[in-house]
C-alpha cells in the first residue's frame, strides 16, 4: 500500500488542457451513432454551387460511382459531395431522371421545391411517429431509394412511374463514419423541380 502512495504522489497532476481532451475522447466513445434514413419531409440537404461543398475524399476514388445491379436496381456511390450534374447525368445512362443537389453543413433547401407523388414531402402534418412510419412504409418514394451503407443507396426504377423525377438531396455531415444525410422523394411526371434555395436549417 506504501509502495502505492508512493507511485501515485510521483505522478504530476493533469493539466486542464489534458483533462478537457480526455474528457471530449471520452463523450465522443459514449456519443450514440445516427441511423441514415429516408423519411417524409426530411429536408436534409440540397445543392448550391457544385465544388463548394466537400466531403473529405477517399484516397483514389472518384467522387461518385453509378452501376447497374444484375436485378435492374441501380447502385450509387458518393464519396464526395461535388459535381451533381455529373451525377445527374451517369444516372441518365441508367435510365433514371433525377435532380440531385447537395448542401452545405446546417442548411436545407427551402420548401416547396416540387409536388410529391406520395405525399412524403409535401403532405399534410402528420399526427404522431405511428403515422409517419405508415406512410413512409406506404409511399413509393421509399420504394424508389434505399439507403445501403454509409456511401450508398440503391436506386429501383420499378418503383418509379414514365416521367417522374427522383429528387435526392445530400447534405454534408461532417463525420467521416456518416458522411451525408439524404433526403429523397418522387415528384410528379410532368411536374417542375425547382432550384434549391439554400436556408439556415434550425433543427
Amino acid at each position: 500500500m506504501d509502495e502505492l502512495k508512493t507511485m501515485w504522489q510521483a505522478i504530476p497532476p493533469a493539466t486542464p488542457e489534458e483533462l478537457a481532451g480526455a474528457r471530449g475522447r471520452l463523450l465522443q466513445g459514449m456519443r450514440p451513432r445516427r441511423r441514415v434514413v429516408t423519411g417524409p419531409r426530411l429536408l436534409a440537404a440540397a445543392a448550391v454551387v457544385a465544388g463548394l461543398v466537400v466531403t473529405p475524399s477517399i484516397a483514389g476514388t472518384p467522387a461518385h460511382a453509378v452501376t447497374r445491379n444484375a436485378d435492374g436496381t441501380v447502385q450509387v456511390t458518393v464519396n464526395e459531395l461535388r459535381d451533381p450534374a455529373g451525377l445527374e447525368a451517369k444516372l441518365a445512362e441508367t435510365g433514371v431522371r433525377a435532380d440531385v443537389t447537395f448542401l452545405a453543413p446546417g442548411t436545407r433547401c427551402a420548401a416547396p421545391r416540387f409536388a410529391s407523388v406520395d405525399g412524403t414531402y409535401d403532405g399534410a402534418p402528420v399526427a404522431d411517429a405511428g403515422e409517419l412510419r405508415t406512410l413512409v412504409a406506404g409511399a413509393r418514394s421509399s420504394a424508389a431509394v434505399q439507403v445501403t451503407s454509409v456511401r450508398t443507396i440503391r436506386i429501383s426504377p420499378g418503383a418509379m412511374e414514365p416521367d417522374e423525377t427522383l429528387v435526392v438531396e445530400f447534405r454534408d455531415n461532417r463525420n467521416p463514419r456518416q458522411p451525408w444525410r439524404l433526403g429523397a422523394w418522387l415528384a410528379r411526371a410532368g411536374t417542375p423541380v425547382q432550384p434549391c434555395a439554400p436556408v439556415t436549417d434550425g433543427r
